[in-house]
Formats: C-alpha cells, structure tokens, sequence
C-alpha cells in the first residue's frame, strides 16, 4: 500500500493543533466579554468580543478543513515534513493571531496586523501601535519623525491607534496602546507567552507522541546548539517546561502585587506574560517606566533573568545539582551582563537626561545605574522593555546595548541573539586553531554541560555566526535602499534577527515601527520569524535537493 502524501500527514497534524490552538482563543474572548457585558464602566476602549469570536469560528472551521484534507493519514511523519510541519505552524499561528487584530479594526491594514503577531510569537516586541494626529479642526494628519543624527531624512506615516475621549468634554482620556482594547492587549501578551517556549513545543505537549520525529521537531524551536532534554520522552520534556514556565510567570505576578500595590492585576498579568517570554509588550504608552517604581523594575529585571537562563537548569538545580551554576554557558551569561551594565551605566553616569532639547537635567550615579541596568537586561534578553529614552544617550552606552542584542541569553532558555554558548564555543574553537599551530598532534576534546562539542558542531556554530553577519549586511542594505536611514536601519536588523523589539534612532523608543516602508515590514516579518528559528531551519526550504523526491 502506498504510503499517504506528505501534505496529508502535515494536514491532519495542522488540523489537531488549530482545534488546540482555538481553545487558547478562549481567555482573550472571556476577557472581552467580562469588559463589555459585566464591568464595561471599568473600559472607555472599544470592544472586542465579536473579533474574538469571528477568530475562534475561522480557527475551528480551518482545523474541520484540515482534518478533512488528512482524513487518510497514519501519522508517520519524516525529517522533511517536520521541517515543513514546523514552518506551517509558525505561518498559520501568525495568520490566526493577526485575525483579532483586523476584526476589533485595531489595525486597518492586514500586513500591521500579521506583523503584530509576528513581533508577538517572536517575541521581538516590535509594535505597530502608534497614536493617530490630528489638526485642530478635527482631521486626521500624517505624523513626522526625523532622525537628530540625520536631519536631512524625514519619515511620514499615519498613525494606527484612534484616541478615547470624554463623551462630555471631547478631551482625549486614553491614546496609543491605553486606547487599545484590553483583551487585544492581553492577546499580544499571551502571544508572548505562547511564543517564547515555542507553539512546537505546545504541538508536542498536547498531542499524541508521533511516531517518527517527535524529538527532531523539538530540536527545532529549542533555542542555541545545545538542545537538552530533561526527560527522555520528549512529550514529558515539553510538559515539564510549561510547568516550570507557568510557575514562574506566576511568581511575577505575585511579586509585582505585593511589591507594588498601585499595579493593576491585569497590568500585572499582561507585564508577567511579557516577562518571562523575554517579549516585552506593555500595556502602558511608556512600558515599565510608566509605574515609576523602583522595586517593579528590578521585579521586571529578575523574571527577565529566569527567562534567559537555560530552563534545563532549574530542573538540576531542583534536584540539588548545585554544580550546574559552575557551567561555562551560565557563568558567561552572568559576566557578560554584570559587565554590561556596568559598561552602560559608567559612561551614562554625569550626562544629560534630555539631549537635543534646550532643558538639563544630568544622570547621577544611582539614576544611571538604575536605567543602565534595566536596559542592559532588557535588550541582552531581548526583552525590549523601557524605563527610559536610550536613543540620547551617550554613544559608548548605545554601542554596549547594540552588543549585547546580539549576545543574548543562554541556549534552551526564552531569550533570542545568537546565545552565550555559541561564543564560548568560539572562543574554544580560536584557541584550538591557535594551539593546533604549534601542537598539531595533541587531541582536544571540550564540553558544555555533559555535551561534547565534536567537530560537527563546531563547524555548525561557524556557520551560524556567518548567517548572523550576512543577513544583518543584508538586512541593513535592503532597509537602506527602501529609504531607512543607516543608523536607523542597523538597529532594526539588531532587534529583528535577535527579537529584541528595542530599536534606535527612528524607530527608538519614543517613536514607533510604522515607519517601515510596506517592503521592509515585510521583509521585518521574514527577519524575526528568522530569527525565532535560528535561520537553519528557514533556509533548508530554499536548497533545491530539500524538494527532490527521496
């Protein structure tokens, strides 16, 4: 008997994990309809029940469809259809997260709200949110941002997110992301979440154990070339985590309760979500600096932390393997922020707060340690929170921050940029070269954890730092040529392919993403799905022999 399509096989696999991902759908619409029918004094924002429903209709008829079309599957999946398997998943997931964001009309553009949910499953954190302008007669107006470092470009957009005003007094009462709905804004969060131990993992969690490439398909979204189990059944593995992650995203929401008893709860549960997938969607116009506490910002900067730390870890630490912490891949992890924040807040120390404004106001040595270490954490993390306008601050500490976009957290953990690990391997492999030049004959064997890196993945992390520095040339290149300027343009490459979702320049933190021009936010869509992926797994899909018949 022949053996059913491929098509099939992935069909009946999407078709299960849509009816799965319909019931997530589930929390956004009780959110909702809570705002609309039960307490709707506590929500001046427009409602979006009805677009929460329309989304959970669209996802059920899409699995019904689905599993139709792979109605004669066994269920046998191979290499290749678990590559293409885990490229639909993460396609389709986009599709069906942006279809809130077109029916509540909080986006009137399709392509802003794909890449809204994008940025969310991502978890870059690059928002298309942006208060519209308007003349005072009323009508709407294009808004101007012009780069200070580059004062002969000017961007020109509108913007997306319609202000709340008071029935009486026509005054605006909530604008930007304060004037979106709050089940959107607690769906972009849960995205986050979903997103940062990944919708495969999800896929592994809930379904039936596959009979051929379960542990592959986890391979490809556990993040840096280090892939530990913590079970050897890889179903067990993915529960575990979720556990782990659900845990401690729990724990943030209690710690900024009690900590900060001026935080909303829904405040609190949206900025947790955000946290601990390293994401960084808020629900406040100026992220964490808008709760003007202290104690909320080293909160935010533990659970950012927990998130970029091997999840493995906890596990052995639970178990008392407290000799886990002496690993190279964590101590390089804790060095390289330590210095960072250092390094950030040592040159902001004695600045102006309020460049290119006539005001003054200098950073003191605690307020500069404060802000340097906050942003350290967030971008190395590749959170992308703010608690402050990074974009006017001295070149060294801007320099230090794109730097660390590009180190990022620890392998197996949420946080994006090319990982710890990755440059302690580097580091052994230029120290081998430079060794073997003079003891050409001595065997050399190193070790991450109980990994042995053998030559293979040695050759594999070489070419991945290739990948990095081509597609950001590239990248940078293509911005450019659609009419970004340079410095603009690099820093989006740093906080697309590192799902950092904090930017310079034009796209800084006090202005917004929109400016992108339609190509480039397209291929913005493509650079972070890239990223979350760690480019292997996009690329195989353009090498012809991936197509040949087996």
């Amino acid at each position: 008997m022949d053996r059913p399509s491929p098509i099939i096989e992935i069909a009946r696999l999407l078709s299960n994990y849509l009816f799965y991902l319909s019931a997530t759908l589930i929390i956004p619409l009780s959110a909702a309809a809570y705002f609309e029918f039960i307490a709707p004094e506590t929500h001046p924002q427009p409602h979006s029940t009805f677009a929460f429903i329309l989304t959970l209709l669209t996802s059920l008829i899409l699995s019904g469809l689905f599993r139709f079309w792979g109605r004669r599957a066994t269920g046998q999946t191979r290499r290749r259809e678990s590559i293409i398997l885990v490229i639909s998943l993460w396609l389709i997931t986009c599709g069906i997260a942006a279809l809130p964001f077109s029916f509540s009309q909080t986006f009137t553009n399709p392509l802003h709200a794909y890449f809204e949910a994008m940025s969310g499953l991502t978890t870059t954190g690059a928002s298309m949110l942006y208060p519209k302008a308007y003349s005072p007669l009323g009508h709407e107006i294009p808004i101007y941002i012009t780069n200070p470092h580059v004062p002969g470009k000017t961007y020109s957009f509108y913007g997306t997110v319609t202000p709340i005003r008071d029935a009486d007094t026509g005054l605006i009462i909530a604008s930007g992301v304060e004037a979106v709905s709050k089940a959107v804004l607690l769906w972009r969060s849960l995205l986050q979440w979903i997103g940062g131990l990944g919708i495969v993992v999800i896929f592994l969690t809930v379904l039936p154990a596959l009979k051929v490439g379960g542990k592959f398909l986890y391979q490809t979204e556990i993040t840096g070339p280090i892939k530990e189990g913590i079970s050897p059944r890889i179903k067990q593995t993915a529960s575990q985590l979720w556990k782990l992650y659900a845990t401690l995203t729990l724990l943030q929401i209690i710690f900024l309760m009690w900590t900060n008893h001026n935080i909303p709860l829904f405040d609190a549960i949206c900025t947790s979500l955000s946290t601990i997938s390293t994401g960084g969607f808020s629900v406040r116009n100026g992220s964490i600096a808008d709760y003007n506490s202290s104690t909320t910002e080293w909160v935010t900067i533990i659970f950012m932390l927990a998130g970029s730390i091997n999840f493995a870890l906890y596990f052995e630490i639970l178990k008392g393997k407290f000799k886990k912490l002496c690993t190279p891949d964590f101590i390089l992890f804790i060095i390289i922020v330590i210095s960072g924040s250092a390094l950030i807040s040592f040159f902001l120390t004695g600045t102006d707060k309020t460049a290119f404004t006539v005001d003054s106001e200098i950073y003191s040595f605690g307020e500069a340690l404060r802000a340097g270490i906050f942003q350290a954490v967030s971008v190395q993390t590749s959170t992308g929170f703010t608690t402050a306008n990074y974009d006017v601050w001295p070149f060294p500490s801007q320099m230090f921050m794109l730097l660390l976009m590009f180190v990022g957290g620890m392998s197996g953990s949420t946080a994006g940029g090319i990982k710890t690990s990755r440059f302690y391997i580097l580091y052994k492999i230029i120290l081998y070269r430079l060794e073997s030049i003079y003891r050409p004959d001595a065997v050399r064997i190193f070790k991450i954890g109980q990994t042995e890196i053998d030559d293979k993945n040695s050759l594999t992390v070489l070419a991945f730092f290739c990948i990095v520095a081509f597609f950001t040339v590239l990248g940078t290149v293509i911005l450019i040529l659609d009419g970004v300027d340079p410095e603009t343009a690099l820093g989006l490459m740093g906080c697309f392919l590192n799902n950092v979702g904090a930017a310079f320049r034009s796209a800084g933190p006090n202005d917004s993403f929109a400016i992108l021009p339609p190509f480039s936010e397209c291929m913005s869509i493509i650079w972070m799905l890239l990223g979350r992926l760690e480019y292997y797994i996009l690329l195989l899909i353009l090498l012809p022999s991936f197509w040949k018949h087996e």
